[in-house]
C-alpha cells in the first residue's frame, strides 16, 4: 500500500507524539521519576532519539535533590 503525503505526515506526527507521551510518563513516574543524570545517560546512549529532550536538563531534579 502506498501512503499519501498526508498519511506519511500523520504517521510521523503520531510517532513523535508517542515518544513525547512516553518521555512525560518517565518524568512524572510516581515512584521512580527521571532525574537529570538519567536523561544525560539516555542522551549519551541514543542522542538521535533523546537529544531533542536536552532542554529538560535544566528542569529535571538531580539524583541528590
Amino acid at each position: 500500500m502506498t501512503l499519501t503525503q498526508l498519511q506519511h505526515y500523520e504517521v510521523a506526527r503520531r510517532r513523535l507524539a508517542d515518544a513525547d507521551i512516553a518521555f512525560m510518563e518517565m518524568v512524572a513516574h510516581p515512584t521512580n521519576p527521571m532525574t537529570r543524570e538519567d536523561l544525560v545517560k539516555l542522551i549519551e546512549l541514543r542522542p538521535d532519539h533523546y537529544g531533542r529532550f536536552a532542554g529538560w536538563l535544566d528542569v529535571l531534579p538531580s539524583r541528590g535533590a
